[in-house]
């Protein structure tokens, strides 16, 4: 079975892609509800309105009934959402950058038609009762950003660690399959990078009759010229 991309593999990109959308989204409706002059945990606190009500959007206290739980369940968003973009990817063959950029953006765009179109108000994740709507949508777009970079950082840790590069993995080696044709080797080539059970003609030259020829510059004189060599000269003495 083919191994999927890296960006498609859950125990890499999902836990990659929830915590870049929790550790992304949170500081920027932190951001937001601050630059209104409200307490920076208070979308936080109306996230709990599904259990306390109405009253969870104006309760400015940090405390763990409203705070605490308020960001339980947005991270376990997250990672919900995160899970939904990973599965959008699995749909891809293969992808770049590009593919974690679409399907985090596009998961982002699904949990806003989902959550304020599809959900009842009590369902909803609360931030329209602290912020005015172009607020959420920002919200909403950091998420994406925030599951986008996650994807990312999957994809380039696959890049990097070996036997996870997206092609190879893809796309395993059959055993027994054919190995695809090489170039011919010319014959310079040949005797240039001759094969393990090929006489290398530049170590030694062999006669018609199979014996090796020796070299007659190995016997000369001083100037090494052909021709007998001295008695002294001789290596055998």
């Amino acid at each position: 079975m083919a191994r999927p991309i890296p960006m498609a593999r859950f125990t890499l990109a999902w836990p990659l892609a929830g915590a870049g959308a929790a550790l992304l989204s949170i500081p920027v409706l932190a951001a937001l509800s601050a630059g209104r002059g409200l307490p920076p945990w208070m979308p936080l606190n109306a996230t709990t309105h599904a259990l306390h009500g109405a009253e969870a959007a104006r309760t400015t206290a940090l405390d763990l009934a409203h705070t605490g739980l308020g960001t339980a369940i947005h991270v376990a968003s997250c990672f919900f959402w995160a899970g939904v973009a990973v599965l959008l990817v699995r749909r891809a063959a293969r992808g770049g950058p590009w593919l974690a950029w679409l399907a985090g953006l596009a998961t982002a765009a699904m949990a806003g038609l989902i959550d304020y179109g599809l959900l009842p108000a009590r369902l909803r994740p609360g931030w329209e009762l602290v912020l005015p709507p172009w607020a959420v949508l920002a919200g909403l777009a950091a998420l994406g950003v925030g599951l986008s970079l996650g994807l990312l950082a999957a994809w380039a840790i696959g890049r990097r660690a070996p036997g996870t590069s997206p092609a190879p993995d893809r796309y395993p080696p059959v055993p027994g399959a054919a190995e695809p044709p090489q170039a011919p080797v010319s014959a310079v080539e040949r005797l240039r990078h001759p094969a393990p059970h090929v006489l290398d003609q530049r170590q030694q030259r062999m006669d018609p009759a199979g014996t090796v020829t020796e070299d007659p510059n190995r016997q000369g004189d001083g100037n090494k010229q052909p021709g007998v060599p001295h008695p002294d000269e001789r290596p055998d003495r």
